[in-house]
This record gives C-alpha cells, structure tokens and sequence, in this order.
C-alpha cells in the first residue's frame, strides 16, 4: 500500500483529499502547515507527497525546497491557485515533480497520482531511498523502546533523524535495582553505513557491558573493537557513564563526545569532558574516567550536536551556553521534562530546520 502525505491548510480540501485517497486503498498522513508537514514527510518517508503552495508557517516552496536539500527523492505533486507559468517554473525548480490547478477535478488528481507512483517504480534514487529508509528503520529499531528506571533517578532520552537515517544512538542498560549505565554516541556518516556501524556499537557495548566494568575499561575495549571492525572507513563519539544514586555516586568516559552538562542542585554547572580520543580510530588509547558525588536535585544533560549546532534564520548557533543555562535554570525533577525543554527550545531557536541529528538524554536525581 503506497503512503501518501497531503499538506493542505484548507480544511475542506484536506479532508476530501484523504478520504478520496483512502477510497483508493493509500495510506493518507495529513498536515495542515507547512512546518508540520516537512516534518511529517522527513518522518514517515511516504512514496508520494501532495504538497499545497500557500502554507502557513512555510509555503510549499520552501518546503519543497528543504526536503530536496536532505536528499529525499519522494515525488512531489504541488496544488496552487496560481496558474502562471512563472509560477509553474518556480515550482519546479524547487524540486515539485507536478502541478495541478485550483479548483481541480478529483478524477484528475487520482489518474496524476497513479501515474506518478507508477513513474516511480523502478527509479534508481528512489531504489536508493529504499536503502536509506531500511538504515532508518535500523536506527529505530536500535534505540530503547523502554527506557528502563532505578529508584532514586529519573531517565529519559529521545532521538529525532534530521535526515533520512543517521548516526546518533543511545542506550540505558539496567545492571540490578541499584545500578544503571546511560550511553550515547554519534557515528560519523549517514544512511546505511552509519547505521551498521550503530549496530556494531552497540553490540559491543552490550557485549562489554556489565556491573563490574568500569567505564573506563568499557570504552578501551569497545574502542578495540571497533577499531577492528572499521577499518578507518570513520569514528564514532560516545560516552559511557555507570549510576548508583543509592551510593549517591556516578562514573563516566567521555570518549571524544559533545561533553555533557553536570548541574548541581546548590552550585555552578560544569562539562564532564574526562575520557581520551573517539572511538575507532586509535586501537591501544588509553582512557581516563571520573567518579561524581550525585545529590538530590542534580542533573546530567547528554546531547549530540545537533542540538549546540542548530541554527536560526541568521546563522546564529544554538551553542553549549545557551543549553548549560537551561539545564541550570530546570528546577524540576522530571527528565522527560526536562528533555521536552530542550528540545523545544531548540526547535523553537532553528524552527524546526536541524541539519543534524538531534538527540538528548536526561538524568535527574531525586
């Protein structure tokens, strides 16, 4: 069954689209703005998207325009009111496959619609996009569907792929009710093969992984491991950190990550940079690791730079001050929160255009 987005902010139109579409037996997802609907398709990669020209939020060219520049290949079919050929050109050279003119004949649009889906089989970048999607699914599938919890500290973690599949990944491994290990990592590279380099991280970590591993030797041997499996083909950033908020104590490896943000309930927040070189390219590094005094009411923010590195309409970056002050300004205990937080704020700052994947992982202490 082919999947057919429809952006369309005329209530009417929105809703006589789908229910024709679904007559047809597609399966219809619908937006009723532009920003909505760039990241509905960037989301569920549909086999076709029905995209109206004036959108609030974002007109259907500059939607049309960004999804090209993630290089998705889905076709695009534009409906306007306009029926200039300037308009058309316009269009067109912002990645539309097709045009049909307001008002429109339903018969029409069906038989366009056939005909596009049809164009499509067998299309090499489409073929490729297939690929891509597979690596996405990958990338799903390898985060926790549960993030599981220990008494006395408050998990959780989300990861969103700006693109088609990426290379941002976390974990949390419960070792018994007192302890608990969080990681997080960013793999350098897109589509299938950073996804099956996620893959083999993480069956190394869970391979290494236990309670009586320190960070430190986790991250020499998945290192080690890595370093063989990769074959310089990239590196992976990562840190590892093992939580016991019975013994009021956490111990981490930074391995060449974005350095997370510790905030204490009574006092400065500071990065936790303590480790050695990424992963994967220098087989015998030796790591270093640093044990925390943990507190009711403290914080630990992991991120991928996604987030730091985001920008707004003026080029500006989101950046790491930014981010250490809301985690510092969080008064709540809620990591769920906490992660809504700063996710939105990001999305507020960049209005939801991430060039990266944006993954967060908050710890809070009770």
């Amino acid at each position: 069954m082919s999947r057919i987005v429809v952006i369309e902010d005329d209530p009417a139109i929105l809703r006589g689209l789908a229910d024709n579409l679904r007559l047809q037996s597609y399966n219809v997802l619908t937006a009723s703005d532009g920003e909505d609907g760039y990241r509905l398709v960037l989301e569920k990669q549909p086999d076709l998207v029905i995209l109206d020209l004036m959108l609030p939020r974002m007109n259907g060219y500059d939607v049309c325009r960004r999804l090209r520049s993630h290089g998705l290949a889905t076709p695009i079919l534009m409906l306007t009111a306009q029926d200039l050929e300037s308009d058309h050109v316009q269009g067109f050279e912002a990645g539309a496959d097709d045009y049909v003119t307001k008002p429109f004949s339903i018969r029409e649009l069906l038989g366009r619609v056939r005909a596009i889906l049809r164009r499509s089989e067998g299309r090499s970048d489409l073929a490729n996009q297939k690929e891509l999607d597979d690596a996405r699914l990958i990338q799903q599938r390898l985060m926790p569907a549960v993030i599981p919890q220990i008494s006395g500290l408050r998990i959780a973690g989300t990861c969103r792929p700006a693109r088609i599949a990426g290379g941002d990944y976390f974990d949390v491994l419960k070792f018994d009710d007192e302890t608990i290990a969080v990681c997080i990592a960013d793999v350098c590279g897109k589509g299938m093969p950073a996804a099956m380099m996620m893959s083999n991280l993480q069956a190394a970590v869970k391979t290494c992984a236990s309670k009586k591993t320190n960070p430190r030797d986790l991250c020499e041997r998945v290192n080690q491991v890595m370093c063989t499996n990769m074959a310089d083909q990239g590196f992976i950033s990562f840190i590892y950190a093992v939580i016991s908020p019975v013994r009021g104590r956490a111990v981490y490896c930074n391995a060449g990550h974005n350095p997370p943000i510790f905030s204490v309930s009574a006092g400065v927040p500071r990065d936790l940079d303590r480790g050695g070189g990424v992963l994967g390219v220098f087989k015998h590094w030796h790591y270093e690791e640093e044990e925390l005094r943990l507190g009711s009411g403290d914080r630990i923010l992991m991120y991928t730079d996604g987030i730091t590195e985001s920008r707004n309409a003026q080029g500006e970056e989101f950046g790491a001050a930014r981010l250490t002050r809301i985690v510092q300004q969080f008064q709540d205990k809620d990591a769920a929160a906490l992660v809504e937080d700063v996710v939105g704020r990001a999305t507020e700052f960049s209005s939801g255009n991430f060039d990266d994947d944006l993954t967060v992982v908050a710890i809070c202490v009770d």
